[in-house]
């Protein structure tokens, strides 16, 4: 009885001594040995590694991946005494694991230690410019990036010595404004995009004045060039009319006094217009009543008396367009 408790201790004993001194190492994480708080070693490669067995040795395993952390939201002052409500989001990972096991151990512990890291360069950060240089509708002359760049160097330039973590971003996940400011940072951002929209309208319109300047110059040039255009076909119509009426009303006169005469009735007569001509008038050639016929010769047994001529007056007849 008393071999079979010998033998099951030992092999309790080697049990233990089995699952204590092989440490699996998984590619993610590093194993930290130590012996009596004391470290002795790094394990940094992948595999089954050999230490002494509990307590003699202890290791501990460090995730070596990216970490993720929200740093929670903190009110911070600009440069020009004005608050921000800024929330930031940080990637680190453990890059010297002895540093790390000296002074922070665990993943809990670092995060603290980082939040108020990120806290303290945020804050030097966003105090360096004013809160105009945040607010601008220019992405190039944002501070934005500029003071995520400056917070990211800060925390890598601390953490790596101190508690061997490698910072590699720090990006703001919330830009935003207490309660109480929000209307005065509103009714500024309404005044600067009314700025900017004036500005775009007078150029606008001063666009369109000078295109309606040039547009009228140009309109005035070709009715210019148009009117002299037509004044010279006109006066070159007019002298060859002129030239035409001359060889055809040259070649008989009477019959162009004639025609002109009708022209003149056309003018000046109408339905409502009665002239008083006298006889010797040269109107009256064209307006006066035909010739009676010659009377036949009188018997020489009886001669009548003749009436008298009545007086000349003209009631004017209509002439046709077309009438020559």
């Amino acid at each position: 009885m008393k071999k079979l408790i010998v033998l099951v201790g030992l092999a309790l004993i080697a049990c233990y001594v089995a699952a204590t001194a092989f440490i699996a190492v998984q590619e993610t994480e590093w194993v930290v040995v130590t012996q009596f708080g004391r470290i002795v070693r790094v394990i940094d490669e992948a595999g089954l590694a050999l230490k002494q067995p509990d307590p003699f040795q202890t290791a501990i395993r460090i995730d070596r991946r990216l970490q993720p952390l929200d740093t929670a939201v903190r009110e911070y002052l600009t440069l020009d005494k004005k608050n921000l409500m800024l929330g930031a989001f940080v990637v680190w990972r453990v890059q010297d694991p002895i540093a790390f096991i000296k002074s922070v151990r665990t993943l809990g512990a670092a995060e603290q230690r980082l939040t108020d890291l990120v806290a303290s360069e945020l804050g030097s950060a966003v105090g360096s410019y004013q809160l105009s240089d945040y607010l601008t509708l220019d992405e190039q002359g944002s501070k934005l990036r500029t003071m995520t760049e400056k917070v990211t160097a800060g925390c890598r330039r601390q953490a790596l010595p101190e508690f061997g973590i490698e910072v590699l971003s720090v990006r703001l996940r919330r830009f935003g404004f207490p309660e109480e400011n929000l209307q005065s940072v509103y009714g500024r951002m309404r005044a600067e995009r009314e700025r900017i929209a004036k500005k775009y309208r007078a150029e606008g319109e001063e666009e369109a004045s000078n295109i309606r300047s040039e547009t009228d110059k140009e309109v005035r040039q070709l009715l210019a060039d148009a009117y002299r255009e037509s004044q010279i076909l006109r006066g070159r119509g007019d002298a060859e009319a002129i030239r035409i009426y001359a060889d055809a009303y040259g070649r008989d006169p009477d019959y162009y006094k004639m025609t002109r005469t009708l022209q003149a009735y056309r003018t000046f007569l109408d339905s409502d217009t009665t002239l008083v001509l006298s006889a010797d008038s040269p109107l009256f050639r064209y307006l006066g009543a035909p010739p009676e016929p010659a009377p036949a010769p009188a018997s020489p047994a009886f001669s009548a008396p003749r009436a008298p001529a009545p007086p000349h007056r003209f009631f004017p007849r209509a002439f046709p367009e077309n009438e020559r």
